[in-house]
């Protein structure tokens, strides 16, 4: 029942109440033991998420957010090599930083118009061929029906040589699981844990993602942070990313 309501409540409201938990949250967690890369501030401890100490009180951004800001600039360098970029579902934390970059051209997308600069289908994409340097795609793969379609249409608007980074809810599953039966939010918590999720996606996700035509690298970057670091900024090992990289002209894209 709980996860029915919830689909039903308007995005808007929930963001509100979003917002009156984490003004809450910073007054409760004051301090300065861990530190959001997001945002940059310091806290006591991160705020609970559906039971774990997952969201940071300043900017409301999750474990997922936090590593992807390291991931974009120690890896896509995104400070120094900036272009325009798209970002679907965007999150606060991810989304203000990204904004605050000088040479960072920045667009945000979603098909609820209340949450993103533009709305739109992530398979029917309102763009040019070619149209951005980064994509960032995170947790949104899981919630289309078509992900097929998706991926084509990421490649397509991407510039040759260009990264999409691309994550989704990690399983243990080899295979990814899907069902075209569940159609309601009921059915769709039974089988894939959550009400507006299509699929559960397995280790071979990877591979879905190199048929639409990426070159792909499996990352989990948190192996790659050092304890101390990884233990300040509330990091994970076991949710990686997928680097996606559109093959450029002379490789026969």
């Amino acid at each position: 029942m709980g996860l029915a309501v919830n689909a039903a409540v308007p995005s808007r409201y929930r963001r509100a109440g979003r917002r009156a938990f984490l003004r809450v949250a910073r007054i409760v967690n004051a301090g300065s033991r861990v530190e959001c890369p997001c945002c940059g501030h310091r806290y006591r401890q991160f705020a609970r998420f559906y039971g774990r100490r997952d969201q940071c009180p300043g900017c409301g951004g999750l474990m997922r957010h936090r590593a992807l800001s390291l991931v974009l600039r120690d890896r896509v360098a995104i400070e120094s090599s900036g272009g325009d970029v798209l970002h679907f579902a965007p999150s606060s934390g991810v989304d203000e930083w990204l904004r605050s970059l000088p040479n960072v051209r920045y667009l945000t997308a979603d098909l609820d118009p209340d949450v993103a600069d533009m709305p739109a289908d992530i398979t029917q994409l309102p763009f040019g061929n070619e149209s951005f340097d980064l994509i960032v795609c995170l947790h949104v793969l899981e919630h289309v029906p078509d992900d097929r379609a998706a991926m084509r249409e990421l490649i397509r608007v991407l510039r040759p040589g260009r990264i999409a980074v691309v994550q989704v809810p990690p399983s243990e599953l080899l295979e990814t699981f899907e069902d075209s039966s569940a159609t309601t939010p009921r059915d769709r918590a039974r089988l894939f844990g959550q009400h507006d999720h299509v699929r559960i996606c397995g280790a071979d996700y990877g591979r879905r993602l190199e048929e639409a035509g990426f070159l792909v690298e499996e990352l989990d970057y948190v192996e790659h942070v050092d304890p101390g670091r990884r233990a300040r900024y509330g990091l994970r090992i076991g949710e990686p990313f997928y680097l996606c990289t559109k093959p450029a002209a002379e490789d026969g894209a």
